[in-house]
């Protein structure tokens, strides 16, 4: 995945995406337990990140199941990793995947960075065991931009010129996971469904420092694109440590579906 923007060889990626992780990881849990992720199931991880949930899905299918986690840069979900994860650097846009060898494969806040939805959910979709199942998660920043909600315009104006540079290379914004349901009822899963829960922000606190965190990695990304001047963008990264700040951040929009038997 050509010039991405948020690497991980960033001197302070392993703090951003712990930020990340503490902020989507219990929602995330509770959706893999809930469709049934147990002792024995062999799960891929795609995108893993920091690790957290690959982590957790080794703890959870036990010496008997496995996990294959994979990622353009794999440094950080490599400290601390359990014994028996598997780790593989791999490129979704261009890489092949192991095929029909998983019962479940996850991808989370992944798909927002490519440019071809339609061939990241086949590639996904193809690593599946027939009767597996699919789980994506990714962020619609809508609720930032909703009438009335109430945030600084400071705040909004960073929001989404710090999306609109971290995703410039897809040609998309960072709207659209509303359509994940349909995506996935389209690339021929069954039982398909959906959930979506929303992020409060408040200044100081976890989540913020991650925007932060991200503004301060990208931020030569957006004076270059001319998305914000230097002045309210430092100004919108130092109002993010104020904790009157109360503001929403991104919707995850969570899509489950089962490849059919």
């Amino acid at each position: 995945m050509a010039d991405y923007a948020l690497a991980n060889a960033w001197q302070e990626a392993r703090q951003r995406l712990a930020l990340l992780e503490s902020q989507l990881d219990p929602a995330t849990q509770r959706r893999l337990l809930t469709a049934g992720v147990s002792p024995g199931w062999h799960c891929l991880e795609v995108g893993a990140g920091g690790g957290s949930i690959a982590h957790w899905l080794c703890r959870t299918v036990g010496p008997s199941g496995r996990v294959l986690a994979t990622d353009i840069d794999t440094r950080l979900a490599a400290i601390d990793a359990p014994p028996g994860l598997e780790l593989l650097q791999h490129d979704l846009t261009r890489d092949p995947l192991p095929a029909a060898q998983f019962d479940l494969v996850h991808a989370r806040w992944l798909l927002h960075h490519l440019p071809d939805l339609d061939d990241a959910i086949d590639r996904l979709v193809g690593a599946l065991k027939p009767g597996g199942l699919l789980l994506i998660e990714e962020p619609d920043f809508y609720p930032v931009h909703a009438q009335h909600a109430g945030s600084p315009p400071l705040y909004a104006q960073f929001m989404d010129a710090l999306t609109r540079a971290v995703v410039a290379a897809t040609g998309r914004d960072c709207y659209w996971a509303r359509s994940l349901p349909t995506l996935l009822a389209r690339h021929g899963l069954d039982d398909v469904d959906a959930a979506a829960e929303v992020a409060v922000l408040r200044g100081g606190g976890p989540l913020a420092g991650f925007y932060q965190l991200s503004g301060r990695q990208a931020r030569q990304r957006v004076l270059d694109a001319g998305l914000m001047n230097a002045a309210d963008y430092d100004a919108a990264l130092a109002l993010l440590d104020d904790p009157h700040l109360w503001a929403f951040g991104a919707c995850t929009v969570a899509a489950l579906g089962r490849r059919p038997e």
